[in-house]
């Protein structure tokens, strides 16, 4: 898997610009700008960062978690229209509006996968039986989806016909390529819940990369991207708390004390 930030300069003039926006809610003079956005992101108002967008491309990402990350959003609006070539895909991340996440992916329906790539959990990858068992399932699978799309070839069906249908019998295990912009507000909610250890394991190593790719142009803003205890100091998962945090309930008996 890697994660790639498409415009690092966004997050270089994040405060200022977030601050130019945000100015004029106390009608303050813009030469302040970065100390306002400064503070609205310290304090939580971030309304005014929405005029921006932090643009990622994730490669080598399985289709379930690329699919997993169109949960969790704040006003998602998904866009998965199918298209012909995905050799840049950012271009399709424009004029949108501010209170959406943004999103697109290589298509399955247009893109022969014959000798598909695919994620391998860490469970199966350790265990040399199930290891042997996953492979040779794949396998399976992609020479039997060869055989599906040959014999629609033989009966007539067009060849963008045939890779269609025949791809409907890929796994979700299969890697793609996503596209994705994030408003700062939505990018911290996302990490809230995707940085938690009760993330299943491929959405929670992009949201780590994410933050890593983050961290390196703009690190006080990654700094706000931390699993959702780390924001509230105690734990919202109830009974499947990790121990981190205490849970709600454990801190309000500590401070009835």
């Amino acid at each position: 898997m890697n994660v790639e930030i498409l415009n690092p300069e966004v997050l270089e003039h994040l405060y200022q610009n977030h601050g130019e926006f945000a100015c004029v809610c106390y009608d303050t003079d813009e030469k302040y700008a970065e100390r306002v956005g400064a503070a609205c992101q310290k304090s939580g108002h971030m309304s005014g960062s929405r005029c921006e967008y932090i643009k990622f491309r994730i490669s080598d990402i399985d289709r379930g978690t690329a699919e997993q990350i169109m949960r969790h959003e704040i006003g998602a609006d998904p866009d998965l229209t199918d298209i012909d070539n995905y050799a840049d895909l950012s271009m399709r991340i424009t004029d949108v509006s501010p209170d959406q996440i943004v999103k697109n992916m290589a298509s399955f329906r247009y893109i022969d996968k014959t000798g598909f790539n695919y994620a391998t959990p860490k469970s199966i990858e350790m265990s040399d039986n199930a290891n042997h068992i996953y492979y040779e399932a794949m396998q399976m699978i992609d020479r039997y989806r060869t055989l599906i799309k040959d014999a629609l070839l033989e009966d007539g069906i067009s060849e963008s016909r045939a890779v269609q249908d025949s791809n409907m019998i890929l796994p979700r295990a299969t890697t793609s390529e996503l596209v994705i912009g994030f408003t700062p507000e939505a990018l911290i909610h996302f990490c809230h819940k995707r940085l938690c250890s009760r993330a299943q394991e491929f959405i929670h190593e992009v949201a780590k990369q994410m933050k890593l790719a983050v961290s390196v142009y703009n690190q006080k803003f990654a700094s706000e991207l931390v699993p959702h205890c780390e924001y509230l100091m105690w734990c919202p998962e109830g009974s499947k708390c990790c121990g981190r945090h205490k849970t709600r309930e454990e801190l309000i008996a500590i401070l009835n004390k």
